[in-house]
């Protein structure tokens, strides 16, 4: 291995691991449980790292081929995760590779829904319902929600791609 892409697979883990922090600490924020209305439960918080992550790898495909590559590794490091989550709640070696594929199904179920929802709906509906659907917010917290989303997608929108490449993120607080 060259010398120079040994420093870039260093910077490169370095943002994975500040990006996948990032994502999972702001999914894990008290405040999108108790009274902000998601499941708090293993499957809620999957939810909540779901869209998180979601409207990450989002903004990072704007960024070209870097952030692309940037999402998919923070991608497995999210799984690497949910995985080692799994086991520690006593889930057997043999099905927590058929749970992990699961979840991968229903993350990019989830991830083709938002992205959806935010190309196409003006008038923040189709969010809504998918929010409803899969945080199981009660019908009067996806308005919330739903600014919510708009609020964290404006937010990254405004993230030059060094920052993101770096794995700098300032994440709004739910409204």
């Amino acid at each position: 291995m060259a010398l120079g892409s040994w420093f870039q697979s260093k910077k490169n883990r370095w943002a994975v691991d500040r990006l996948h922090r990032s994502i999972q600490d702001q999914a894990l924020r008290p405040d999108f449980y108790y009274d902000g209305g998601a499941r708090d439960n293993f499957s809620g918080r999957f939810e909540m790292t779901s869209l998180h992550a979601a409207l990450m790898f989002r903004r990072l495909r704007t960024a070209g081929g870097a952030g692309k590559s940037l999402s998919q590794d923070v991608f497995d490091a999210l799984f690497d995760g949910f995985d080692e989550a799994l086991r520690d709640i006593g889930t057997g070696d043999l099905t927590v590779g058929k749970k992990i594929r699961k979840m991968g199904e229903a993350f990019y179920g989830r991830a083709k829904a938002y992205d959806d929802a935010l190309a196409n709906g003006a008038d923040g509906i189709e969010l809504q319902h998918s929010l409803v659907r899969n945080l199981g917010l009660a019908d009067t917290e996806m308005d919330r929600f739903a600014r919510y989303v708009r609020l964290v997608e404006m937010t990254l929108s405004r993230h030059t791609d060094e920052q993101l490449m770096s794995g700098e993120v300032n994440w709004p607080r739910l409204p």
